[in-house]
């Protein structure tokens, strides 16, 4: 199995092109099959997850054409409705097919949803909705069958404001019969971003208010060619590597405010920042000092970000303190990072991390994928050299990571 081995202490200086967001290429891609015809979709990024997601399309009788990082699907109107299981492409992503099959099929059949083991995702809150929506719901062995004569439009009210049950109620309500008002729904960029490519496709949604959606069902949607949002994630996974190594980064066609909090913590840090309308630069001439961060929904500090947040107070004067409120396993990394001279006590929800001077290279595990780019940034400041195994992990999520960290004078080498 494939990892990777770090030779840390060296700071990191220059660009980095941040790729398309994984987290919003699932759900565009599953609303692209209510489209007959060919679209196009650019900035596709090449991660594990979407290599695998693109394969269950092709399965289910999706035409699909790559060029470099677009992709051309060609969509007829015989879909399977079956997405069957296998253990090797187990991920989360495969959750917004289920709205996306129904409304086009009328039924849709999942198995077992997978992703990282980062703590309880269960899917009560997409099947309630949809529930309201007129489909019915049945599990049979180990696999959620979902079917609906008609898709009724419906006023639903989320109890919490789950990304992925917004994304499948989105989805499915776009082809129900009348007007669907959803309340208290996630209001993160991917949102937004699956939201102007459905409407560019021939849909009727409109935010009403920070949370509140209307969606007026429309009886067909075209093709369009469409770009994915950049990846908030992997800019502010790269400005922590600049600040944890000392270093002087830029990162280059994103959206600054979809990762605001991080980039307002890492100034509050002491990292000196500049940010336009596109770009953002980071120098950390020298050691930053603590803070304490609590993880919430959009616009909140994002959850995704807090590992490799925790591996930068690993370093950091002084005590930080970290509270988690969305996943009860996202401290993983934790562990990995003690083997690395990193002083974290972990107390239910709560991390207390005392910085130290240095970390050391060691042979460490990737627990998940953010829990694995946690490990990279901490390696790429550890004296010495590192292990990171389990890279499969970070290949999740991280399109080509060691050449964009080699471009930026990392040692990163990606070893079997």
């Amino acid at each position: 199995m494939a990892y990777f081995e770090i030779e840390g202490g060296v700071s990191l200086k220059g660009d980095v092109e941040i790729s398309g967001a994984k987290n919003a290429t699932f759900p565009i891609l599953s609303a692209a099959l209510l489209a007959e015809g060919e679209t196009r979709i650019k900035r596709v990024p090449k991660v594990l997850d979407v290599i695998h997601f693109i394969d269950i399309l092709k399965e289910l009788g999706v035409e699909i054409r790559e060029n470099g990082n677009e992709i051309i699907m060609n969509v007829g109107n015989n879909i399977d409705s079956v997405v069957k299981h296998k253990k090797e492409r187990n991920l989360r992503g495969t959750q917004t097919l289920l709205g996306a099959l129904i409304a086009k099929n009328g039924e849709a059949v999942l198995p077992s949803l997978g992703g990282c083991e980062i703590g309880a995702r269960p899917i009560d809150l997409h099947l309630k909705g949809l529930k309201e929506l007129g489909v019915n719901i049945d599990w049979q062995g180990g696999y959620l069958k979902a079917n609906a004569k008609k898709l009724r439009g419906n006023s639903i009210y989320l109890d919490f404001p789950s990304v992925g049950a917004t994304e499948n109620l989105i989805i499915a309500a776009v082809k129900a019969e009348g007007t669907t008002i959803l309340e208290n729904v996630a209001r993160e960029p991917e949102i937004g971003n699956l939201i102007d490519f459905l409407n560019k496709a021939g849909a009727n949604i409109y935010i009403e208010r920070p949370g509140v959606i209307r969606i007026k069902g429309v009886k067909e949607l075209h093709p369009i060619e469409f770009s994915i949002i950049p990846d908030r994630i992997e800019a502010a996974t790269y400005l922590i590597i600049g600040a944890i190594t000392r270093g002087d980064i830029l990162i280059k066609d994103v959206r600054p405010t979809d990762f605001e909090p991080v980039i307002m913590k890492l100034e509050e840090m002491g990292a000196k920042m500049q940010v336009t309308e596109n770009k953002v630069h980071l120098l950390a001439d020298g050691r930053l000092k603590c803070t304490n961060i609590k993880t919430l929904p959009f616009p909140g500090f994002p959850t995704d970000v807090q590992p490799q947040l925790m591996a930068l107070l690993s370093v950091s004067k002084g005590t930080s303190v970290i509270t988690e409120t969305i996943f009860e396993n996202r401290f993983k990394a934790a562990k990995e990072l003690r083997k690395m001279g990193a002083d974290i006590k972990i107390e239910y929800d709560t991390a207390i991390i005392n910085g130290v001077e240095q970390l050391e290279g060691a042979e460490v595990v990737a627990p998940d994928l953010r829990g694995g780019a946690a490990l990279v940034t901490a390696a790429l400041a550890a004296k010495g050299k590192s292990r990171i195994l389990d890279a499969y992990h970070i290949d999740r999520g991280y399109e080509e990571i060691e050449k964009k960290i080699t471009k930026l004078g990392g040692h990163i080498v990606r070893k079997k």
